[in-house]
């Protein structure tokens, strides 16, 4: 499985030119979060074109949600001076958590079987311990994730996690430091009020509402509270840029009506996906990542991961491997919670 990753090296020099190299890593991501069995069924990804795309991919209600959650986690992860100084001032005033945040991404994908990317192998240890504010000795992370990912869809089984920590499946993110191998379950929502308790949960994410919006301890929802402020930074053009992907798609991979799109700029960059509509859209890819801001986004492959676990509706967990699986190129993100019964 290849997981692309991308993230701010300079400072905005050019508005057109930035999105062009925000758009070209938003439309990768949307390629690959289509399920395996519909890109093979038109002959697999290199003979998808932007056309394709806007007739196949299914919009949910969570998008947003799911790609500001994939965000915090690669700010975070790579310590972007826009996030990972507060994030870990959080940790350690809050949470006694020192040496900086790291960020463990726990979001199974969209479609129905869903990839551990962050393997448990490689994220946690035998000694990971999760922290929830209460009294008591630390749970064992490591050997309560088979049981929490199962929880995720599963409600009859949340109940058999300890009392402390029965909540995690609500978990988006595990935030602390491998060094001291001490994490918190953190919950991120792109509205503030989307914010709940749940047990086990202890860190909040969402967007800043107003000034006076700090990070606080919240005693009635038992979470502390990260609010991210807002800026003309790498957050702001991401969104610019998911939704002007989203609005391209959704018109067919056509100039979508000034009203859904009404900067010139964005109505710029739209004619020129949309001449290109018909071409393989991994070479479209290239060529815009080209005319975008040269030294704006690092994309990388991260090395190659083998999914340790697989779930599904009707299978639950599956550990063994997966024929085929190992061998798919996918973005892991993560689908809203399904409300609780």
């Amino acid at each position: 499985m290849r997981l692309l990753k991308s993230f701010q090296q300079e400072d905005i020099n050019n508005a057109v030119q930035a999105k062009f190299a925000m758009v070209a890593p938003v439309i990768e991501a949307t390629l690959y979060s289509v399920a395996v069995d519909r890109i093979e069924r038109l002959g697999g990804y290199t003979e998808w074109t932007l056309h394709d795309l806007a007739r196949e991919v299914r919009e949910g209600a969570g998008d947003a949600g799911i790609c500001f959650e994939w965000a915090v986690h690669d700010a975070i992860a790579d310590r972007n001076p826009l996030i990972w100084p507060l994030a870990s001032e959080v940790l350690t005033d809050y949470c006694g958590i020192e040496d900086g945040a790291d960020s463990i991404l726990f979001g199974p994908e969209k479609n129905g079987r869903i990839p551990i990317i962050e393997s448990v192998q490689d994220a946690l240890t035998d000694e990971s311990r999760v922290y929830v504010g209460n009294r008591g000795q630390p749970a064992k992370l490591r050997r309560y994730i088979p049981q929490i990912v199962n929880a995720f869809y599963r409600h009859e089984l949340r109940n058999t996690l300890p009392r402390s920590i029965n909540g995690l499946w609500k978990a988006d993110l595990f935030l602390g430091n491998a060094g001291v191998d001490r994490w918190v379950g953190t919950t991120v929502k792109s509205n503030a009020p989307d914010l709940e308790a749940a047990q086990g949960l202890r860190i909040g994410i969402y967007p800043k509402v107003n000034v006076r919006d700090v990070p606080r301890r919240d005693e009635q929802l038992n979470l502390i509270r990260l609010p991210l402020p807002y800026d003309a930074g790498f957050m702001e053009l991401y969104y610019k840029a998911f939704f002007l992907v989203r609005a391209f798609l959704k018109a067919d991979a056509t100039v979508p009506p000034a009203a859904n799109l009404p900067d010139a700029e964005d109505r710029f960059i739209a004619q020129e996906l949309a001449v290109r509509r018909d071409y393989p859209l991994l070479e479209v890819v290239a060529a815009i990542r080209d005319m975008g801001q040269e030294h704006l986004l690092d994309t990388r492959d991260v090395e190659s991961v083998t999914p340790t676990a697989a779930l599904s509706t009707d299978a639950g967990l599956e550990q063994d491997p997966i024929p085929g699986l190992e061998s798919s190129e996918s973005v892991s993100l993560s689908p809203e919670a399904l409300p609780t019964e």
